[in-house]
């Protein structure tokens, strides 16, 4: 459904209004070949000016999101399909895993590598060895190219001090975890799932909107043998992934 945009952005409102769209045409509210509301109409649902609505509209025209049919109006292009949601069979699944039950290409962009002081909860869950570090990495996963999810990881310096030096661009941590150190990541506890709004450099990263909606896994992971080996975040597009639990 329509959302608010936020003229306090540093995203122009025609961008949101376009990220909303596109958001309604995936969710199914406007199918292809729908009309969508006239300029006047999403003027009155959106609160903006008509020069906002035609920039968004002939933006959504150009991208052959949006398709204008003289005398008619505006409809969604039959030819746009919305893209299809990855399925994930669990939280400690591996994403490269994920893709590839999928028919997808995983892929992996490195963003940070960085040692740095741990937070109190990270820094007692990985006890003494860790020395108050973490060695923390944040990748763009992508899945044929598409980037689908962030994941910002904090990991347990004793055992993973050799991610600051190994190749991680198009490499699979989880992968890297089991081959070097033999050790399986098993969630610890209970592992959160909540709803946001992507931040404008979360929307820079995915390539989305500001405000889109994204989930946010938040758990600690250890191996076989209880040994602590991170404390993970993942920020994954909402509209392209689901979870069968």
């Amino acid at each position: 459904m329509p959302s608010e945009l936020n003229p306090s952005s540093q995203e122009p409102l025609y961008k949101q209004l376009m990220g909303d769209i596109k958001r309604d045409i995936a969710s199914g509210l406007y199918a292809p070949n729908d009309k969508i509301p006239s300029e006047i109409e999403l003027g009155d649902i959106y609160r903006v000016s008509r020069i906002t609505i035609r920039r968004a509209i002939k933006e959504l025209q150009q991208s052959g999101v949006l398709t204008k049919r003289q005398g008619k109006g505006t409809f969604v292009n039959p030819k746009h399909a919305p893209e299809e949601n990855i399925e994930s069979q669990g939280f400690t699944i591996g994403f490269s895993e994920t893709c590839q039950a999928n028919g997808l290409v995983p892929g992996a962009r490195l963003v940070t590598r960085e040692l740095v002081d741990a937070d109190p909860r990270t820094s007692a869950f990985f006890g003494e060895a860790g020395a108050g570090k973490a060695v923390r990495i944040v990748h763009i996963r992508t899945a044929d190219g598409r980037p689908l999810m962030i994941e910002d990881n904090l990991f347990n310096p004793s055992l993973f001090s050799f991610f600051l030096d190994v190749p991680l661009d198009d490499n699979s941590t989880y992968e890297l975890i089991k081959e070097r150190t033999g050790l399986i990541p098993m969630t610890l506890g209970r592992t959160e799932l909540s709803m946001v709004r992507a931040t404008a450099k979360q929307a820079e990263m995915l390539d989305v909107s500001e405000n889109e909606p994204l989930f946010q896994i938040d758990g600690l992971f250890v191996g076989q043998g209880n040994e602590p080996i991170y404390v993970g975040s993942q920020f994954i597009v909402a509209r392209n992934y689901k979870f069968r639990l």
